[in-house]
């Protein structure tokens, strides 16, 4: 078994050369980012998105191969089987099946009311919105198929994410200041005025911004601990602080705490990793002057950041800290849902009503209480809503992802030099997660991009873990 020292050489180091399919990840990442950004089924960018998106799988399925495939066995899998349940939801049902599942009786109230024959239909109870759904699995499909069969390393799929992320935060700072006359908003239905980066939403840009932190520190620390030259050491603090100060003037409260939590974690992952730096000196002078540098480069840090967030909020610049002093957030629309979303699982917790229906069946369990200027077109609780609109067989698949990330987080754990990577993982996952609590960032193409690489590199990393048993 290698000692800690050749493990870290190794996971941590930067010795990996850069895939031949670089420039198809480059050109998909660039794609996704420029056209991903908004969740709406009617965005004119849904077009060059799917068609650029298809264009590129082409490559990825001619140097596909079965090996290729046995080595994301478990991606391939888990999207395979949830493409299925989108298709089954979309196949035509005889009358007699069609009204069995309960939640059906609107409808066929309306086709009496109608005098209309009930026919053939899909279970899913907004077809064209279910095509739309199964149409935007091109994204996340070519996300796999290019980093699976151009071997895209770990390293690789995290500087690529940390990329997005630095264009995200530097296009916000320059739609805060108002730049180029306010016309760098990609989406026509945006948050104008605030700094939504390259996404459509502000919430969904200030939580990316919070995973970015954890991607740039992560990466930050691996160049530390290889000790390399050059830009590798300069360029991800200085992207640290850049995404920072975009997530502290963004108006975002969720995307603040999100922030907060990432800097926390960040925070830790500074401790273990220079902890580990230090244990691996070989003689006790250079681990006392290792120390001694760790903690200098710990308190720096941690000083200059919290400086940086107080500075902002001293001065009036955080608008979402003031939302957070000022505002009522048991008012929030999000927390009147809550009934309407607990009804809607309650009757279409077995099969459910369809992926891409939860805007259309919601319309028929609102009450008149809730009518109001605004229209609800998702539940503002990705969880609860995939468990709507897939039913228990999309609870299975959820429930067989979220198994497979924590087994795979878990094994970094058993080493100290992987430590670091472990909590980077854990708190990456957990802000996702926190943030789909509340809204539906895995609704748009760049989160779903990311996400699957994202799922990728854990898997690369912990592998690799197990190659240098």
């Amino acid at each position: 078994m290698k000692n800690d020292e050749q493990l870290g050489r190794q996971v941590v180091g930067f010795e990996e050369a850069v895939p031949s399919g670089f420039v198809y990840l480059t050109i998909f990442a660039a794609i996704v980012a420029l056209t991903g950004g908004a969740s709406r089924y009617d965005e004119v960018q849904v077009v060059p998105l799917r068609f650029l998106s298809a264009l590129l799988i082409i490559p990825a399925l001619y140097y596909l191969n079965i090996r290729i495939v046995r080595e994301g066995r478990v991606l391939f899998t888990l999207l395979i089987s949830y493409i299925l349940i989108v298709a089954l939801q979309l196949l035509p049902l005889p009358p007699v099946l069609w009204v069995a599942p309960p939640g059906r009786d609107a409808v066929s109230e309306l086709d009496m009311l109608l005098d209309q024959a009930v026919g053939w239909r899909p279970l899913v109870m907004s077809p064209l919105r279910g095509w739309n759904v199964l149409g935007g699995v091109i994204v996340p499909t070519t996300a796999l198929l290019l980093a699976v069969v151009f071997k895209a390393s770990a390293l690789t799929l995290l500087r690529l994410i940390a990329f997005l992320g630095i264009l995200n935060a530097a296009l916000a700072l320059f739609q805060e200041t108002g730049f180029f006359g306010g016309g760098l908003y990609f989406y026509e239905v945006t948050n104008k005025g605030s700094p939504v980066g390259i996404f459509a939403n502000e919430n969904h840009s200030a939580v990316f911004g919070a995973c970015s932190l954890l991607v740039v520190t992560s990466l930050g620390l691996k160049a530390y601990g290889a000790r390399v030259s050059g830009w590798e050491r300069f360029i991800y603090p200085i992207a640290y602080f850049l995404i920072l100060f975009a997530a502290l003037i963004g108006g975002s409260r969720a995307g603040l705490a999100a922030s907060f939590g990432a800097v926390f974690v960040s925070m830790a992952m500074l401790a273990l990793a220079l902890n580990w730096f230090r244990a691996r000196s070989h003689s006790e002078q250079a681990s006392k002057v290792m120390e001694g540098r760790a903690k200098a480069i710990f308190v720096c840090a941690f000083a200059t950041v919290f400086l940086v967030a107080a500075t902002f909020i001293g001065l009036d610049r955080a608008p979402a800290f003031q939302d957070i002093a000022s505002q009522d957030n048991l008012s929030d629309l999000r927390l009147s849902l809550l009934s309407v979303i607990f009804q809607m699982f309650e009757t279409h917790w077995l099969l459910g009503s369809g992926f891409g229906s939860f805007e259309q069946v919601y319309k028929i369990y609102e009450s008149p209480e809730m009518l109001r200027p605004e229209y609800i077109n998702q539940a503002h609780n990705d969880w609860a809503q995939f468990l709507i609109e897939g039913g228990l067989f999309a609870g299975f698949l959820m429930g067989a992802l979220l198994l497979w990330l924590a087994k795979a987080v878990l094994k970094l754990t058993s080493m100290p030099a992987t430590r670091p990577d472990a909590l980077f993982w854990m708190g990456l996952f957990l802000i996702v997660g926190a943030a789909s609590l509340v809204d539906y960032p895995l609704r748009t193409p760049v989160f779903q991009l990311v996400m699957v690489w994202s799922a990728l590199a854990l898997s690369k990393d912990s592998i690799s873990l197990r190659a240098m048993r």
